[in-house]
Formats: structure tokens, C-alpha cells, sequence
């Protein structure tokens, strides 16, 4: 399966007390990053409202290993775990640029429909994350 691949630089207003980052901070890199994979898909947000058809995160899972600091840049791979009818599981790995793992993750993303009623994923998406 396919590695994709997001970037970003932790910014000071990410930051605790302590001067690392907010644990929270990490489940909003994991949707700056799936908004990245979706781009790099072809996909635009505007396309959830065509298909009336919207991801939400049914579960987020995160594993803490080594503080992020202030303007260090981080790479958050992810791979397909599990392709379902409506559901898709992604794993991901948070890295700095010296290869220093900060956190292992896991999130389930099921389609809804506008009622919220479990629907199948938009072939192109299917089609993105199968390969």
C-alpha cells in the first residue's frame, strides 16, 4: 500500500507549559494530514457536498513516544490498514527530521450521509487509498 506523506512545522500557540507540544495538538496534525492525502487524491471538500456523502473520525488512537518543540518539523506518514465498505483505518508515525519517532497513531473514518447514517465510501476514494 501506498505511504502518504504530510509536513508541517510546530507553531507556539501548539505548545504547553512545559514548552512541547500539546498532547491534543497531535489529533489536529492527523486531520492537517488527512486533508493533505485527499488534495494529493484529487479530492476537494467541496466534493463531500456532490456526493452527499462526509467522513467523520469514529475513533482516533494515539501513542506518545518523544516530545515536538517549537520550529521542528515533523512528517506524518500513514498507510491503509483496513479498507471497509464505508470505513476507512489509517495508521500513522509522526517523525522529526532526525528519524525520532513522537507518536503512533490509528484513526477509523466512517461515511455518513446527511443524517448520519453509515454510507459507502465515494469510489474515488476507494480507488485513492486501495492502491
Amino acid at each position: 500500500m501506498k505511504t502518504w506523506t504530510s509536513t508541517l512545522t510546530v507553531r507556539s500557540y501548539e505548545l504547553d507549559s512545559f514548552g512541547h507540544v500539546n498532547n491534543g495538538t497531535f489529533a489536529k496534525y492527523l486531520e492537517k494530514a488527512r486533508g493533505d492525502y485527499l488534495i494529493e487524491a484529487g479530492v476537494h471538500f467541496d466534493d463531500f457536498h456532490k456526493w452527499k456523502k462526509y467522513p467523520v473520525i469514529a475513533k482516533v488512537c494515539i501513542e506518545y513516544r518523544s516530545p515536538a518543540f517549537f520550529n521542528e518539523k515533523l512528517t506524518i506518514n500513514a498507510k491503509v490498514l483496513r479498507l471497509g465498505t464505508s470505513s476507512l483505518t489509517l495508521k500513522y508515525k509522526i517523525i522529526k527530521t532526525d528519524n525520532t519517532l513522537c507518536a503512533t497513531a490509528e484513526t477509523i473514518m466512517v461515511f455518513v450521509d446527511k443524517k448520519g447514517k453509515s454510507t459507502p465510501m465515494p469510489e474515488i476514494l476507494r480507488e485513492a487509498f486501495g492502491k
